[in-house]
């Protein structure tokens, strides 16, 4: 379960508001909560005008009076943050916090493993007694004790799409997987012939899980145990189907693997989350080169800027 804080502030005037706003982040920083996220302008569902969109930037004015968001696991730590700021700012600002959409991602881990036909493969549960359809490569999976990334849910099936349609054309020769799950955008890759495989979790049941579903596929990948990124490499694709809170704190992590002319693919989060992952990345250096989406679930593929 995931929570935000978002702090929004009195609008006296354009360079009150400003100011005001430039002092909270300020403070923020001096506790070492650099990782605020600016973009929300009249709540969340943001509105970005034409120019905003094409540039993937918004105005110096209408980000003078945008709310700031953070994000984390502990609501507790949120609510002594908001406290915090409450006392400091007496009277200049406005806090709330909410829980994000952690909830449909648990329920949707919890759902039944059936099996997924795609374009080129049949997805099933280990040991699964189905018969593959003519034309599919058959894939088993384990999803031991309901981790993600079986097909059930949007967003994985999603990336799968993506893979399927784009890697002829990208032709990746290597591949991080950030929150690696069952490991199976891993599986998947090696049988789309991408020769070098990571994947990170932050957990080492994952881990064991993710390295033996890689192994009963014939795919060779090193899954690692790590909640940040620290690995030598760059990537020619790197992958997140995460939750939101983990895509803004990773953002920057993932543009540093990412090889010159490679591509992020993220996904996790619902259209109301777009406008300000695209803000995120923007100050991070990458640029939006598609959007795609599956049942309100987005799926964005970004670049070097």
């Amino acid at each position: 379960m995931s929570f935000e804080l978002k702090i929004s502030f009195i609008s006296i005037g354009s360079e009150w508001t400003a100011r005001t706003k430039r002092q909270v982040l300020d403070y923020l920083e001096a506790l070492g909560r650099s990782d605020y996220v600016e973009g929300y302008i009249d709540g969340v569902q943001i509105e970005l005008l034409q120019e905003e969109l094409d540039s993937e930037t918004t105005t110096e004015e209408r980000m003078s009076a945008a709310a700031v968001v953070l994000y984390d696991d502990s609501r507790s730590q949120l609510g002594r943050l908001e406290t915090e700021i409450k006392e400091a700012f007496p009277e200049k600002l406005w806090t709330e916090i909410s829980e994000i959409s952690d909830e449909s991602w648990q329920r949707c881990w919890n759902e039944e493993f059936h099996p997924l036909e795609t374009g080129r493969f049949w997805i099933v549960p280990l040991g699964h007694g189905s018969p593959t359809p003519r034309g599919l490569e058959r894939i088993e999976i384990d999803a031991g004790d309901g981790a993600f990334g079986t097909g059930q849910h949007a967003t994985t099936r999603a990336i799968i799409h993506l893979m399927e349609n784009h890697f002829q054309h990208w032709r990746p020769k290597s591949l991080l997987d950030v929150g690696t799950g069952t490991g199976i955008y891993l599986v998947l890759a090696g049988k789309l012939g991408v020769s070098k495989l990571y994947g990170t979790e932050i957990s080492q049941d994952l881990v064991d899980l993710s390295k033996s579903n890689c192994e009963t596929a014939g795919v060779r990948a090193n899954v690692f145990l790590s909640d940040h990124l620290k690995l030598p490499e760059k990537f020619d694709v790197v992958i997140a189907n995460i939750l939101v809170p983990v895509l803004h704190d990773l953002m920057s992590e993932m543009k540093t693997h990412l090889a010159p002319e490679g591509y992020l693919v993220i996904a996790g989060f619902v259209e109301k989350e777009e406008a300000p992952l695209l803000l995120r990345a923007s100050h991070c250096g990458l640029k939006i080169e598609s959007s795609s989406h599956e049942l309100g679930w987005r799926c964005l593929v970004l670049r070097h800027a």
